[in-house]
Order: structure tokens, then C-alpha cells, then sequence
């Protein structure tokens, strides 16, 4: 069990911006096909099948701070993120990005730090950046303007943001007011069989892991007890870099949650399908098993 701030701040309200893998929902080859192998290309373009549309995985988490302004952290900021925040940051009045937390170096988490121009430039001021050592040094690499203003070339506004390295994994860090701890976990491995590691985030009893293809036994402790539980689950069957559904579920299983939301899917796995599945889950075993979408709010009391 993570410590507790001892203020009055908490999570309000949790919005998920994405839910797909980095190939984003629909895939156009399947669109335009007369015969796609997956389920839920086609159906992401009707008003009955519009749960399985799916940008980019990512989250805004709304805090109620204790001073009484709001404060919007977004965990991953991908290459469909700008989309993602015209369909969200619209809809709920949201106005001001407070920080955002890196999970790894991949493009669906990361590309998108390039639009926060947008925001940094109303405030005039640098948001906050945090991840560890090795995805800032995949930042630096892909956007080195970003990390570095020298670097920049002068052709327009380059995006303020102040980075703060996330130096051990294993105790929590405060950002704006919420405690949030660490999860390291691997999400499949480098060519020569070293594990890759992906950061995922505990704060409020909410624990969100959206790539994971294990959990080393030492990030086990740090998950047990949580309430909330958001976990990948990429397709129905094994995947080399992902949990599959029945992998997540199997996590449900041990760790035992208020409730678990899957969320990361790629096109062979359909959302109503998922429904069933976890009505069936929920009759059978007593457990809350729900598929995630994009815009999907949950709140807080």
C-alpha cells in the first residue's frame, strides 16, 4: 500500500483519452477491404460499433485540489493525442494541462509532446514532464528542441516543458498534491532479450498499467489492495509485448480489485464482445471485468 498525502486534494474524475495500441482503431487496409480479418474496423464506423473507434492509450486524471483550482494531469501523450484532446479537453472544459506523466519512449506514448505548444504558449509558462532516465533519453533523441532550446532551428514556436526524472522506482513522487507510485513492469523485450521497461502510475488507489507483458514479483507489493485496477489487454491471445485478455484477467484474479477496466486493444478484439465477457466474468466469479473506450469518464466520490 502506497502512503497518503495528508491534504484535502483528490482524484475527481479519471477520463480515458485512448484505448488502442499505437496502430490507432480503425486500421484503413481493413476498412477498405471487402473481406477484413478483424472485427472491429468496420464496426468503429457505425454509430452501434463506435466503442471500438480507439486512439493512442491514454488517461487525464482531474484533481479537486486542495487550494480550489482544478488540476489536469494526462498520463501519455501520443501521436493521436491533439485528436484526442478535441474530443475530450472540449467536451469536459478543460482548459489547462498541469503536468503530464511519461510512461516510456514509444511513439503512442510520446510523439505528441510536440503539440503541447499549444498549451505551454496560452499559459507562458513550461509544464511539467515526468518520466525516468531512459525516456527522457528517447525524448531527447527524437525531439532534442524539446529537451534542449539551443537545439532549436527558429521556424516557430517550440513548447515549453520542464523535465523532472523519476530517479528511483520504487518510492512515490508528489505532483501536484496526488501521490503517485511507480509501477515498473516489462513490456516485451529489446532484440538481444533484455526486458523493456514500462512505467505505469498507483495514485488514489487506482493503479493504471497499460502495457505490461509481465509484473516482476517486486512491483507486485505495490499493486496489492488497489481499487481501481487498469491493465492491457491487447487481444484475446498471448502477445509477445502485451497481457492478453485472459492474461489481465488472470492478473484480476490475484490482485482482486473493487474492479478492473481493460483498456489497449488492437482491431481483433471487438468491444461488445468484451460486454459479455465480463458480464459473464461478473455472474460466474464475482468480479468487475469492463472494457475501456475513448471518452470513457469514471468518477469519484
Amino acid at each position: 500500500m502506497i502512503p497518503t498525502t495528508n491534504t484535502k486534494s483528490r482524484v475527481r474524475e479519471i477520463i480515458f483519452l485512448g484505448t488502442g495500441t499505437a496502430a490507432c482503431i480503425p486500421i484503413i487496409p481493413c476498412v477498405t477491404s471487402d473481406n477484413p480479418q478483424c472485427k472491429a474496423c468496420k464496426p468503429a464506423l457505425t454509430v452501434e460499433g463506435a466503442k471500438n473507434r480507439r486512439l493512442n492509450t491514454s488517461l487525464l486524471v482531474r484533481i479537486d485540489h486542495a487550494d480550489g483550482r482544478e488540476r489536469n494531469i494526462v498520463i501519455d501523450c501520443g501521436k493521436t493525442f491533439l485528436e484526442s484532446a478535441l474530443n475530450v479537453f472540449v467536451k469536459h472544459n478543460v482548459k489547462i494541462i498541469d503536468a503530464v506523466l511519461l510512461t516510456h519512449g514509444h511513439a503512442d506514448a510520446m510523439f505528441g509532446l510536440d503539440d503541447l505548444r499549444q498549451w505551454s504558449a496560452t499559459l507562458n509558462t513550461a509544464i511539467p514532464i515526468y518520466c525516468d532516465k531512459t525516456t527522457l533519453g528517447v525524448v531527447a533523441q527524437t525531439f532534442p528542441y524539446l529537451v534542449d532550446t539551443k537545439c532549436a532551428t527558429g521556424g516557430g514556436e517550440v513548447t515549453s516543458l520542464k523535465f523532472h526524472v523519476i530517479d528511483d522506482l520504487t518510492v512515490p513522487f508528489v505532483c501536484e498534491d496526488i501521490e503517485f507510485q511507480p509501477l515498473n513492469v516489462e513490456h516485451g523485450t529489446y532484440s538481444d532479450g533484455r526486458p523493456f521497461y514500462f512505467t505505469g502510475f498507483r495514485f488514489d488507489d487506482i493503479s493504471y498499467i497499460s502495457d505490461v507483458s509481465r509484473i516482476p514479483d517486486e512491483t507486485r507489493p505495490l499493486i496489492e489492495g488497489t481499487n481501481l485496477l487498469i491493465i492491457d489487454a491487447v487481444k484475446w491471445y498471448t502477445y509477445h509485448s502485451h497481457f492478453s485478455y485472459w492474461d489481465a484477467l488472470a492478473e484480476v484474479r490475484n490482485f482482486r480489485p473493487e474492479r478492473a477496466i481493460f483498456t489497449g486493444f488492437c482491431h481483433e478484439i471487438e468491444h461488445s464482445e468484451m460486454e459479455v465477457q465480463g458480464k459473464k466474468i461478473l455472474a460466474e466469479e464475482g468480479l468487475v471485468v469492463d472494457p475501456a473506450y475513448d471518452g470513457m469518464v469514471i468518477s469519484f466520490d
